[in-house]
């Protein structure tokens, strides 16, 4: 029966409940009596609307008496109610049919004018007397007054010929009376579909992760390759195509997640939430032979020489200008990770490096990691940074192990230690910079101020022993911002322009075997207060190859002080000693005075002129 529950019902007058025969005038109901099945009595129904960002709900119930409440949930689609009152009258429909089998009566009778639909007064019962039904279903049974073979021949029911009698379900008039939704007709399986969007455009999504898609099998002006064409149809082949579909990705969640958007012209698998034609997800996208996979291998693959190792991502700007890569070769011996973007030609490349980083796998340029850029470069770590070309066995060290670099600061602390204590007992201004040293010692060293004190998120910072894996050592870092270059064998700092070197406060050079400081054609050195140079045991040396040397004193004496003999030779032509007013030379208690134009002798023996 199909039924409009506000439409206005037939009426069937009033029926008595009364025995048949042939005698009476009127036909009458003979039997009449109520069904008792328990039915839920609460429905609760919610949809998530992903545009108010929350979940529409409603409930209905009706009074349960001495039973417990019997509540059915139903969740439809997402999107089914734009607004609560929607859910609730969706909510109310579902309880009122579920509702109908706790009412229904069942009846059988002889009433020729009983239809299903119509509404009747049931009179001269003994228990539902003078109460109004509507029938809901009706099963008649008649037999003409044929011959009895034509009726066995029919499989008659035993009635008696030229009779009539029915049998019906009848609900209370009152009752609303709706059916159970039948469910949607399903799609089965996945489809392809084509990403569509605006004109010139790459992508066309929307807030949430949503693109428009285009299915092989719809038909209208721009289908799909190999589709029909079709002046009324729906495959605009843009933005107007369906609707929005759902992007499935690896990981979503509140501002977290993948994302990662098909573009136009993409060809997608499409499946459908519980086989739902309106729920459909796009949960991939396809190589479709239309263009070729970025790391493609393989056989029959051409331009590639290598059989299927290399996989990752590889994106293009939406205007064609780039692209941004992040490739995996899994080669046996030949593991590589590469990082790439065509802005700068900026690449960061792990293990076995190769040149390129297309589906053709280049020629070797070295191992370990390439980090290049044609644009500008730039590290920073506030809290310290360490360069070292140590090698630690296994790998077995921690990320800031500077354990050569302490042995290291321990040797040179000593030596700058020792030649400040001969600076100091031959009255030299000393080495005062060298406690830079010790401070860089105790921010490093874990045995001072070099390491983690506490926990760390909740985890002991300790590192375990050889053979053990209970902490004993304490994890090291640096006790403040400092920057530790260290290696084992050489550092070499070179550029064909200029470099520089700046210290606010000390910059200490020791070494404990040679310093060389060669310029290719000056050396200056330049400094505020005073300047020293000291040799131990050594000579020590000033030549001026193919110029003068020159020793000024511009606001104080020129000392030139020996323990023994000084000696002062020209061994070309002459030696000059020019003074302002006067000169002295004297040895002993002997001295030759030149002041003005006068020249004093002074001795205390014998003064003898001698000539040649």
């Amino acid at each position: 029966m199909v039924f409009d529950p506000q439409a206005q019902r037939p009426d069937g007058g009033t029926l008595r409940f009364h025995r048949a025969a042939i005698s009476e005038a009127t036909d009458a109901i003979t039997a009449f009596g109520a069904q008792q099945r328990i039915t839920p009595t609460c429905v609760s129904t919610s949809s998530w609307h992903s545009e108010q960002l929350s979940a529409v709900s409603g409930q209905a119930s009706v009074e349960a008496g001495e039973l417990p409440a019997l509540e059915v949930y139903v969740q439809p689609r997402a999107g089914r109610f734009a607004q609560a009152a929607w859910a609730q009258d969706a909510a109310q429909a579902r309880l009122d049919a579920l509702r109908v089998s706790a009412v229904l009566h069942a009846g059988s009778g002889s009433v020729r004018t009983l239809a299903a639909g119509q509404t009747f007064t049931l009179s001269q019962h003994p228990q539902y007397g003078d109460q109004r039904y509507t029938v809901l279903a009706l099963e008649h049974s008649a037999r003409n007054n044929l011959d009895t073979g034509i009726a066995q021949l029919l499989g008659a029911d035993g009635s008696e010929r030229g009779s009539y009698r029915n049998r019906f379900v009848a609900a209370p008039a009152a009752t609303p009376l709706r059916p159970l939704p039948h469910d949607r007709p399903q799609v089965h399986g996945p489809q392809t579909a084509r990403v569509v969007g605006l004109p010139d455009a790459a992508v066309t999504p929307n807030r949430d992760h949503q693109v428009r898609v285009q299915f092989a099998w719809q038909r209208g002006s721009a289908p799909n390759p190999g589709g029909l064409s079709a002046d009324d149809g729906h495959a605009p082949g843009d933005q107007r195509s369906g609707t929005w579909v759902p992007v499935v990705e690896w990981v979503a969640g509140p501002n977290r997640g993948t994302h990662f958007l098909p573009r136009i012209g993409t060809e997608v698998l499409v499946e459908f939430l519980n086989g739902d034609i309106d729920q459909p997800r796009i949960t991939g996208q396809l190589y479709n032979g239309e263009v070729a996979p970025p790391f493609g291998g393989g056989l029959q693959a051409e331009q590639s020489n290598h059989p299927g190792t290399l996989s990752g991502l590889h994106t293009q700007a939406h205007d064609g200008s780039g692209t941004q890569q992040w490739l995996l070769d899994d080669t046996p011996g030949h593991l590589r990770t590469r990082l790439h973007t065509s802005l700068a030609d900026s690449t960061l490349q792990l293990g076995y490096l190769l040149q390129g980083g297309g589906a053709h796998r280049g020629a070797l340029y070295g191992q370990g990691f390439a980090l290049a850029t044609q644009g500008w470069g730039n590290v920073h770590a506030a809290q310290g940074l360490l360069l070292s070309t140590t090698a630690c066995a296994q790998g077995a060290s921690t990320q800031l192990d500077v354990a050569e670099a302490v042995s290291q600061l321990k040797g040179a602390a000593r030596t700058a230690d020792a030649l400040h204590a001969t600076l100091q007992a031959q009255q030299v201004p000393g080495l005062d910079a060298r406690t830079s040293v010790s401070d860089l010692h105790q921010a490093i060293d874990p045995q001072a101020q070099g390491k983690y004190s506490g926990s760390v998120g909740g985890q002991p910072a300790t590192k375990p022993a050889a053979c053990s894996r209970q902490g004993q050592a304490p994890v090291e870092r640096f006790a403040d911002a400092r920057l530790l270059v260290e290696s084992p064998d050489h550092l070499a700092w070179t550029t064909p322009n200029s470099a520089a070197s700046y210290a606010g406060q000390q910059l200490q050079l020791t070494v404990q075997d040679d310093l060389h400081a060669s310029a290719g054609q000056t050396l200056a050195a330049v400094v505020g207060e005073h300047a020293a140079l000291f040799a131990q045991t050594g000579p020590l040396k000033v030549i001026a190859a193919a110029g003068p040397v020159s020793l000024q004193a511009h606001a104080g004496p020129l000392e030139i002080l020996a323990d023994q003999a000084v000696t002062v030779t020209a061994t070309d032509t002459r030696i000059d000693i020019l003074a302002q007013q006067k000169i002295v030379l004297q040895a002993g208690r002997t001295s030759i005075t030149l002041e003005g134009g006068n020249i004093t002798f002074a001795c205390p023996g014998t003064f003898t002129v001698k000539a040649g």
